[in-house]
């Protein structure tokens, strides 16, 4: 029988939630195994398109390995990215659960291996033991509640803490160095400021020598010192 009901609510599935990183990484570990353990494997070449924005949400997607870019084509076929995720992460649910059209773009950042969740699947999970539904949906309330705080929370942050939460999202790891490949006005896109804006934020960070601004990309020599800039 499955026990331990509660969601995680460690330090990494609350970094991870920030990252978009869905909610497989908050189920309880058994609960985790009885869903992922129905899914089916599918391989990614990188630059290969997973998902496409407008699409019917037929399943959602488990990172076993590699990573992939959560973003939007604009008009001119550039990729606007909201997010790198990682092994361990997922995304897609909430179009698969919802029964609406995918609102993001999802393209393989490298090779990776992914879990495919689908109708099936899931119901194999549930009907393995009835509990799992009641842990997914509190999951997704849960998720939800954190898109709320999220909204809320960036009506008070400043531009460079806005710009400080982008960069922490886009680096895939848990500490060390991470070069982010993306322009200074994708970047200012994502955020949601000027061009300009974006600019003098990125030299105050600069100075204080928490990133490092080259062409076509922004690094990070060390992201646990960009963790603490939050805190600050």
């Amino acid at each position: 029988m499955l026990r331990g009901l509660q969601l995680a609510q460690s330090h990494d599935f609350s970094r991870s939630t920030m990252a978009a990183a869905g909610f497989v990484i908050a189920l309880p570990e058994e609960i985790r195994r009885q869903l992922l353990d129905h899914g089916r494997s599918r391989h990614f070449v990188k630059g290969e398109l997973i998902q496409q924005r407008g699409d019917t949400g037929r399943e959602f997607w488990y990172i076993q390995s590699g990573s992939v870019q959560i973003g939007r084509y604009s008009v001119d076929g550039k990729l606007n990215i909201f997010a790198v995720l990682g092994p361990g992460e997922s995304f897609g649910e909430q179009a698969f659960l919802g029964e609406f059209p995918r609102m993001v773009d999802a393209i393989a950042a490298s090779d990776t291996l992914l879990l495919r969740i689908g109708e099936s699947e899931l119901q194999a999970a549930i009907a393995s033991d009835a509990r799992v539904a009641r842990v997914l949906l509190k999951a997704m309330a849960h998720m939800v509640q954190q898109a709320f705080d999220l909204v809320e929370a960036g009506r008070n942050l400043s531009t460079v803490e806005r710009v400080v939460q982008a960069l922490l999202r886009l680096c895939n790891d848990d500490g060390g160095h991470c070069t982010i490949d993306v322009t200074q006005q994708d970047l200012a896109d994502l955020v949601g400021v000027s061009r300009v804006s974006l600019g003098k934020a990125l030299k105050t960070l600069e100075a204080e020598g928490v990133v490092i601004c080259g062409y076509g990309n922004v690094a990070v020599p060390d992201s646990l010192a960009l963790q603490n800039r939050v805190g600050d």
